[in-house]
Order: structure tokens, then C-alpha cells, then sequence
């Protein structure tokens, strides 16, 4: 990425309005928050607050999430996820999409957004799906997708 770019990402995605960006992928399934949680527990430092034994743990229990998600338990898990400098929260709430939240005001670098995009099109190839970066709780508002290899800034 160069410097151009690097300024384009600030502004698009990056920029402080109070609020958070949210990171979707939609239309997944247990097989897929599976790989993703494979993904987590092999390649980045994570703490996962199990909800069922209500302790912090290293990596995430796919058993937890998936007793969430398939509504045998009603005891919530989220992950924190370090990526670089920048942690990315996890939040379980729904089979059908894989979410995850960042706070713009993390990503100061240019290394750090080259983290993250590393992230995403792991993501995106992994689950053969789209990653969307959204303004918080504003789906139709998408500042940046990554579909594997293609990233695009709004």
C-alpha cells in the first residue's frame, strides 16, 4: 500500500465519529465460525471469556460457541483477539454471520492497517466469503470489503 492509499484507508475506514467499525461476514455456518475459530486458536493471541465456565481463557472454546449458537446454552462468550497492536473483539451472537468490532482509533499506523488486511483476506480465503468493514451498526454503510485478494475502499 502506498502513501495515497494509506490516506484514503484513514479517512474511509479509520476516521473517529465515536463509534466503531464493524467487521461481517455473512451467511455462515457452524462450519465456518469452526474454520474461523481454527483460524484464531492457530495464528493470533486471543482471550476468550467463556460464558458457561465464566473465566478468561487462551483460546476460544469451539464447544462454548457452538452450544451459544445452536441455543443449548444461553450463556454468552466473546473473544478478544490482538492483531498487531490492535485488538478486534469477537462477539457470538448468530450462526449466520461471523462479527467482529475494531476501534479506529488503534489503527495509527500503516503497519497496523497491513495487519488487518492481512487478517480479513485470511478470513476471506479461508470461509470463500467477503469481509465488509462497516460503519458501526450501519451495514449499508461499507468503508472497506476484502474478497480474498481484492480489497476495496469505498
Amino acid at each position: 500500500m502506498n502513501l495515497d492509499e494509506w490516506n484514503k484507508a484513514k479517512e474511509c475506514v479509520y476516521y473517529w465519529d465515536g463509534s466503531w467499525r464493524d467487521i461481517y461476514v455473512l451467511d455462515t455456518t457452524l462450519d465456518h465460525w469452526s474454520k474461523w475459530i481454527d483460524l484464531i486458536n492457530e495464528k493470533y493471541s486471543v482471550e476468550f471469556y467463556n460464558g458457561q465456565t465464566q473465566q478468561v481463557e487462551p483460546i476460544i472454546d469451539k464447544r462454548a460457541v457452538f452450544d451459544y449458537l445452536k441455543g443449548e446454552s444461553d450463556l454468552l462468550n466473546s473473544a478478544t483477539v490482538e492483531i498487531g497492536s490492535v485488538s478486534v473483539k469477537c462477539h457470538f451472537f448468530t450462526e449466520t454471520e461471523i462479527e467482529n468490532d475494531i476501534d479506529p482509533r488503534e489503527v495509527v499506523t500503516i503497519e497496523d492497517h497491513n495487519r488487518l488486511v492481512e487478517y480479513f483476506v485470511d478470513m476471506s480465503k479461508l470461509l470463500n466469503k467477503e469481509v465488509v468493514i462497516t460503519a458501526e451498526n450501519q451495514r449499508d454503510i461499507i468503508c472497506m470489503s476484502v474478497d480474498k485478494e481484492v480489497i476495496s475502499l469505498k
